[in-house]
């Protein structure tokens, strides 16, 4: 008996958390393979991606993922979070600009919408999205991480 997209896509899920990349990535494509309209193993195939530096591959994977679920907050945080590690924080910014319009509260959005301001040179804006995330979520901890860092690094300035 054949498994299940489902059962592939969990499959790649454990070899992901296992840093086994390339097994997990196998797993996403047999899942893809028998339902080439299955979300979640596209945003988990884009993540892998990532995690691999294929950064062009992870962002057409994205784009086919988006284009099928324009409402998906989690999709445009993962693409953005792409760019983000390609140094391309316009384009980063302008993705998760697209998961707070659909979501405003997002703190996963919001924080890495600072982190890509404050590379990108506007440091006051980057405050104000990681304040926002924890006015949002107190113990959200990468905001709390980030905005202490700008922080520190603003009163070094001075």
């Amino acid at each position: 008996m054949s498994k299940h997209p489902g059962e592939w896509n969990n499959e790649g899920i454990a070899f992901f958390e296992n840093g086994q990349y390339n097994e997990a990535l196998k797993c996403y494509d047999k899942a893809l393979e028998l339902d080439k309209n299955f979300i979640q193993a596209m945003n988990n195939k884009g993540n892998v991606l990532r995690m691999l530096k294929c950064f062009d591959d992870a962002l057409a994977v994205f784009d086919v993922a988006v284009s099928k679920d324009k409402e998906n907050t989690e999709l445009w945080v993962n693409k953005g979070t792409v760019y983000y590690e390609m140094d391309d924080y316009e384009s980063a910014i302008n993705c998760f600009n697209i998961a707070l319009k659909l979501e405003p509260e997002n703190t996963n959005a919001l924080s890495n919408k600072g982190a890509a301001l404050a590379n990108s040179g506007d440091l006051e804006s980057s405050m104000k999205c990681f304040n926002k995330a924890l006015e949002i979520d107190p113990l959200d901890v990468n905001a709390r991480i980030n905005r202490d860092k700008l922080r520190d690094f603003l009163v070094g300035r001075d």
